[in-house]
């Protein structure tokens, strides 16, 4: 995050974190001085991807967000958006 802080151009932009994430990413985002909010990802109705509010957030964000991504050993929700 300080890396981003520190040499990404567009600091006007809020980092985009998925809806659940460990707190510790909020944390790294503000202790850089930036603002996060969040983009949709997990659906505790289906207890899967919220795929339709995923890419709706995603292609709403600002142009040249910063969007965090979980790869599936890290995600907190345990939900792989893998299509099996």
């Amino acid at each position: 995050m300080a890396f981003l802080a520190d040499w990404y151009p567009h600091k006007d932009l809020d980092i985009l974190t998925p809806n659940s994430t460990w707190p510790l990413h909020r944390g790294l985002v503000e202790a850089v001085g930036r603002k996060w909010s969040n983009y949709r990802y997990y659906d505790p109705k289906t207890k899967g991807l919220d795929f339709k509010g995923f890419t709706e957030d995603l292609k709403n964000a600002k142009n040249n967000s910063i969007v965090l991504l979980h790869v599936c050993a890290h995600n907190p929700t345990g939900v792989d958006p893998n299509p099996k």
